[in-house]
């Protein structure tokens, strides 16, 4: 199979190469790289969209980003967004192929900026889920998201997976304890419109368990917080079994920011976690959260891995140790409403089987990054998705021929740079 598409050559700021005019027929691409502009650190996973528009994508680990502007939108303003950073603004260029540096100000907090706290953690976390109808909205919502997948064996890629799906949301309303399987079962219907997989099938196969399966498409949106809040550091009824610790802080512009720290209580007999929360403070909208296990809970993980037990390598009676994850969920504004942005998971998991004393090393990473979403009822009601979709299929099961022009257009990362790299290594 032939892949193409580079990533341009990033020069000064706005630098425009490969001029093509804007009143060519179909969407164009801007590319380039967020970076701070004191250190000249990447930003990675900066926030970019289309001001009052709902298209947008978002910076890859390393601050660089593609992002298809559709017809119609010239002239109109780019947004760049960062937490902890003024947003930048500038007219959208009016050419293809724009190759830009973009450097955002971070924003200078003095201490005595830091001003008492007049909240609670517990309080501002309180009008967190009492704002949420609000702020991410209570109608349907069809998402276009962008997901990655990459499986990693004893150090080796075994399977690289790339897919575009729509997914369709109930709506971001307040629901009783108990509620959140009936809540999951109804939300969260996906279709997939695009996929592809490099895989090493042997190598896959002698995973087992572990990474047998593509998993439900839907099944990569369960860690939206502001969807599915109970259970999580955000239900109330959680409160006792955390510690909080918070700053206030106000930026140059006067805005507000709650920056919450949460980790479980010593003692508590359950496996819950550990990390960090930003909030906006004038509507108390959740910008980013990202938490890990707690090393509190590894006295409860410890007794409770005998319960779970994998097959790997045929061989059955494998344990999995308290993993290293880190799962981070973004938010941003576009057009008045907060939408979800991005969902990143990287996990790294050792299993150990007490019978032979062999051990082996899994490590799975996921990215959603959504980019663009829509209420449109005459288009929700016409969506026809299957929540089926790589349950229990493997995903060079499910996915058709490879479609080049369309990936390597697509509103992320530079995509076929990524998957000609991942390639090579599977085929060490």
């Amino acid at each position: 199979m032939r892949f193409t598409g580079s990533f341009p050559v990033l020069t000064f700021m706005l630098l425009l190469c490969f001029p093509v005019p804007s009143g060519c027929q179909g969407p164009w691409l801007l590319s380039g790289i967020v970076f701070d502009s004191v250190t000249r650190k990447e930003l990675p996973f900066a926030q970019i969209s289309i001001q009052n528009s709902s298209f947008g994508t978002a910076a890859n680990d390393e601050g660089r980003f593609i992002l298809s502007i559709p017809p119609g939108f010239e002239g109109d303003t780019l947004q760049v967004a960062y937490l902890g950073y003024h947003t930048l603004k500038f007219r959208i260029p009016a050419v293809s192929d724009t190759c830009m540096k973009v450097p955002l100000s971070p924003m200078t907090l003095q201490l005595a900026e830091v001003e008492v706290i007049a909240l609670t953690p517990q309080e501002v976390i309180r009008r967190v889920v009492a704002h949420i109808p609000g702020n991410y909205g209570k109608d349907s919502l069809l998402l276009t998201a962008f997901i990655r997948t990459q499986k990693i064996y004893n150090g080796k890629l075994a399977e690289y997976t790339e897919a575009i799906i729509e997914d369709l949301k109930t709506g971001y309303s307040l629901y009783k304890p108990g509620h959140e399987k009936d809540r999951m079962s109804r939300s969260n219907i996906p279709n997939l419109l695009k996929g592809r997989v490099i895989s090493d099938t042997n190598l896959v196969n002698s995973i087992g368990d572990p990474g047998k399966n593509a998993g439900c498409l839907g099944c990569n949106f369960i860690h939206d917080f502001a969807e599915f809040y109970h259970n999580t550091v955000l239900d109330e009824s959680f409160f006792k079994y955390y510690s909080f610790r918070m700053e206030e802080r106000f930026s140059p512009e006067g805005g507000r920011i709650y920056h919450i720290w949460f980790d479980q209580k010593k003692g508590v007999g359950k496996t819950l976690w550990k990390g960090e929360m930003f909030i906006n403070g004038s509507d108390f909208a959740l910008l980013l959260i990202t938490q890990r296990p707690s090393f509190e809970a590894y006295e409860q993980f410890e007794k409770e891995k005998y319960r779970r037990q994998f097959t790997i390598r045929n061989t059955p009676g494998w344990l999995e140790e308290m993993p290293l994850l880190e799962m981070t969920t973004t938010y941003n504004a576009r057009n008045g409403k907060y939408y979800l942005s991005t969902i990143r998971i990287a996990n790294w998991m050792t299993f150990n089987n007490p019978a032979t004393g062999q051990q082996v090393r899994f490590a799975y990473r996921n990215d959603v990054v959504v980019t663009d979403a829509t209420r449109d009822p005459e288009r929700i009601k016409s969506f026809k998705g299957d929540r089926s979709v790589g349950v229990s299929q493997r995903w060079d099961q499910i996915v058709a021929i490879g479609d080049e022009k369309f990936w390597a257009g697509y509103n992320y990362i530079p995509v076929e740079e990524k998957l000609v790299e991942s390639i090579k290594e599977i085929a060490r």
